[in-house]
């Protein structure tokens, strides 16, 4: 089993195009707060199979993020999969964060009724309030960067995406060198607004 780091977050999420902005919005948080980002895209298969790869990465991770809206046709099962091995990897491991994210209020009474009596934050596919979600869940303390700070970020790193798709000629950004360049875009501009420390 790998060491968990500590700044490592795993993000779960639905790799569409309609939640570009909220990824991005996920990376930008995560990382003006001096977290690391960790998405199952950036590591490639050499073998042992996608779900092993997925357990690997959730180990080495101490915070995972699990995103829930996508709940329309056709059904999506990996997220719920994902933060059912969440939850299996905080019953042997113990200070592992969990946090869930939902558009909607109360749907996940319906959608996941064993999830029932944890409260998931809310986001309304807004990337302004999923920032705000963030920053409540992982914050720690007066140093933190402001939601009105980290959504300046997350323009210029958005801005940054869709050039990215330009240059890569992709149709989306959920591609590993893409995720890459993001998490030094928001590096790079978190450290320039003062946020972070060079490295």
């Amino acid at each position: 089993m790998p060491i968990p780091d500590d700044q490592s977050v795993f993000l779960n999420i639905p790799y569409d195009k309609s939640y570009e902005k909220l990824f991005v919005a996920e990376i930008s948080t995560i990382v003006a707060l001096g977290r690391k980002p960790r998405a199952t895209l950036e590591i490639t298969e050499t073998g042992q199979g996608r779900l092993n790869r997925i357990i690997g990465l959730l180990e080495s991770c101490r915070v995972s993020v699990h995103d829930l809206s996508r709940v329309g046709m056709p059904v999506r099962f990996n997220m719920p999969f994902e933060l059912g091995l969440g939850f299996a990897l905080r019953q042997y491991q113990g200070d592992y964060k969990i946090l869930v994210l939902e558009k909607e209020p109360y749907r996940l009474l319906r959608t996941l009724s064993d999830y029932s009596g944890r409260d998931p934050l809310i986001h309304e596919g807004k990337p302004k309030i999923l920032i705000s979600c963030i920053l409540d869940a992982l914050g720690t303390d007066s140093d933190d960067p402001t939601a009105s700070e980290v959504y300046q970020i997350w323009r210029d790193v958005w801005r940054v995406g869709k050039e990215l798709k330009q240059d890569h000629n992709r149709e989306d950004i959920y591609y590993p060198t893409i995720f890459r360049e993001l998490v030094a875009a928001a590096a790079d501009l978190a450290v320039a607004e003062g946020l972070l420390a060079p490295t």
